[in-house]
């Protein structure tokens, strides 16, 4: 299941992703006009410190698709006011 939304405020993006599945399953992120790209918050399948990273500091994510692993939960974003 993934879920996306905003916060129209922040100027923030925001692509939930839940795989309760026992296998990998992957994700298409929404396209968008601006030039900003998903960047990765949170993966529960990443081993720890990389599962939650201090949004400031989330790494990019490389093309349009993500893969969440069995049983885990994904948080991407993009945008935001500093």
């Amino acid at each position: 299941m993934a879920y996306c939304g905003e916060l129209r405020e922040e100027e923030l993006y925001y692509h939930l992703n839940l795989n309760a599945y026992r296998e990998p399953l992957d994700f298409e992120l929404p396209k968008s006009e601006d030039a900003d790209k998903w960047r990765r918050w949170i993966d529960t399948a990443l081993d720890s410190p990389a599962d939650i990273v201090p949004w400031q500091t989330a790494p990019v994510v490389a093309g349009d698709i993500y893969r969440a692993q069995g049983r885990s939960v994904v948080m991407l974003f993009k945008g935001g006011r500093e």
